[in-house]
């Protein structure tokens, strides 16, 4: 730019004609020449285009729009090699998540036939609760009473085994989820929260069963069974809670309530670890090299 005050022939001003120049503060931008002095307007460079997606070179699906998604079929989309990384990882644990998923539903139907088998302790238990209560709102000291025993060693041993299976089915459903991000599957939760849900009041009636779903590509048949199974689980974790409490005031009520609770639970055992097969079957089919690592994939 001219200092000296003098017009520039060319331009008509005393310097070069108003525009966006390099700054002369070194900022990393561009700042705006009004012809006469620098002005306040500063401009950042344009940010760097986004990678190209991994499906940027690859040929669209073939086919009419009533076909099966092109995420059900596989090979069609390549997995990066972060991808398999992820997918490998899964089905490391699949062979024993499928097992771990059970556990919970296994506990609840040991805690019915633990209400069944102590039906008459939990019924003590509720009479001197109601006693208790009488004598407080009567004024009357209140009585002590013998706690009789509500657990058997089996509810215990089952208990446990279920604390530890669940973590292993929560790392299974992290990597799951994971995985079916890193496939480019649809997803609206992150697989963080996906397994945080399961403990959040509330939330857990629903995000867990999204979770799990969004593991199967848009469009598998599978996502049915899934809706199945998390319906069972609601349905008998619900008819549990209040054949439990029932307990220590009606046996018949409580059993009522056992039998259909029972129904739900045996259908989780069942559903649940042919979803964990076969969300392992689904992302092996859209990652190459692993088709048939599965071998023994339930479908």
């Amino acid at each position: 730019m001219r200092q000296d005050g003098r017009v520039s022939e060319q331009s008509g001003y005393p310097g070069a004609p108003p525009g966006w120049y390099p700054d002369p503060a070194g900022g990393p931008g561009r700042r705006w020449w009004d012809g006469y002095a620098w002005s306040d307007a500063t401009v950042l460079p344009a940010a760097p285009p986004p990678p190209p997606s991994p499906w940027a070179s690859t040929a669209p699906a073939q086919g009419g729009p009533g076909q099966v998604s092109v995420w059900t079929g596989g090979p069609e989309r390549p997995a990066s090699a972060n991808a398999e990384l992820l997918v490998r990882d899964e089905l490391g644990l699949a062979s024993v998540a499928r097992f771990a998923v059970v556990m919970p539903a296994v506990y609840y139907l040991a805690q019915l036939i633990n209400v069944r088998v102590n039906a008459a302790a939990f019924r003590t238990a509720g009479h001197q609760v109601r006693a208790a209560y009488d004598a407080a709102q009567a004024g009357r000291t209140v009585p002590t009473y013998h706690v009789p025993s509500l657990t058997n060693p089996l509810t215990v041993i089952v208990g446990l085994a279920t604390v530890a299976a669940v973590v292993v089915a929560c790392i299974w459903q992290y990597r799951a989820a994971t995985a079916a991000r890193a496939l480019g599957f649809p997803s609206r939760r992150s697989p963080g929260w996906g397994v945080g849900a399961w403990f959040v009041p509330i939330v857990n009636f629903w995000v867990p069963y999204g979770a799990i779903r969004d593991c199967l590509p848009a469009g598998d048949p599978q996502r049915a069974r899934v809706l199945r199974w998390w319906l069972a689980w609601v349905i008998g974790v619900a008819l549990n809670f209040v054949a439990f409490w029932s307990a220590f005031f009606s046996t018949g009520v409580a059993l009522a309530f056992s039998i259909p609770a029972a129904i739900a639970l045996l259908a989780v055992v069942a559903w649940a670890p042919r979803i964990v097969m076969s969300i392992a079957a689904a992302h092996s089919r859209a990652t190459p090299g692993l088709g048939q690592s599965t071998g023994g994939v339930l479908s």
